[in-house]
């Protein structure tokens, strides 16, 4: 067997931990002393996870900025996943498909109804920006106005893209709403046309 054959494939749990984990270990973050050791090794296993959807150069940023998270007397203890988790929001945003609980928003009846009102690229966007469904009325409010606003940039844009006028922030915005369209149908349950 040549090298090549037995070098293992890097999962993305490890590679987590090359760029993130490991370095915070070796900068001083420890286990919290409040914190059994079972439960820490399965924090870094979620941390490990949780964070897998970050780049190299996003992991890499969110480390350097952890450097000056560290809890306890000490300021070596390893933060939180409630201190870690909006830290990685602000560097990348987690793709909605990547969170079941949010993503199975479109799969129940919801998403055949809001691509029935019109509201689906508005729904996708308010999970998207708040990691939860609308559920109180000034919730629901902002997404019906957010898709009026699609429906007449969508109508308005198309045309212009049809007549051959269209600027290049027209065509940026149609690919966009296109792509977040196409992202939300695929959450839709199987059938719904």
């Amino acid at each position: 067997m040549t090298d090549e054959q037995t070098t293992k494939t890097e999962t993305k749990r490890d590679r987590v931990r090359r760029l993130l984990i490991d370095p915070l270990t070796e900068h001083g973050f420890r286990k919290p002393g409040d914190v059994l050791a079972e439960r820490h090794a399965k924090f870094l296993v979620d941390l490990a996870d949780g964070m897998a959807y970050l780049s190299d150069a996003q992991l890499e940023q969110l480390r350097e900025v952890l450097k000056y998270r560290g809890e306890g007397k000490d300021k070596r203890g390893w933060p939180r996943m409630a201190t870690i988790m909006p830290l990685a929001e602000a560097l990348a945003p987690r793709p909605l498909e990547e969170i079941p609980v949010i993503a199975s928003w479109f799969g129940s009846a919801r998403g055949p109804q809001a691509l029935e009102e019109g509201t689906l690229v508005a729904e996708f966007e308010f999970l998207t920006q708040y990691k939860r469904p609308p559920l109180r009325d000034g919730d629901w409010m902002r997404v019906r106005q957010r898709a009026a606003e699609h429906d007449h940039d969508k109508r308005v844009r198309s045309d212009r893209q049809r007549r051959g006028v269209a600027s290049a922030d027209d065509l940026q915005w149609l690919a966009w709403h296109d792509k977040m369209e196409a992202r939300a149908m695929a959450l839709l349950p199987e059938g719904t046309a």
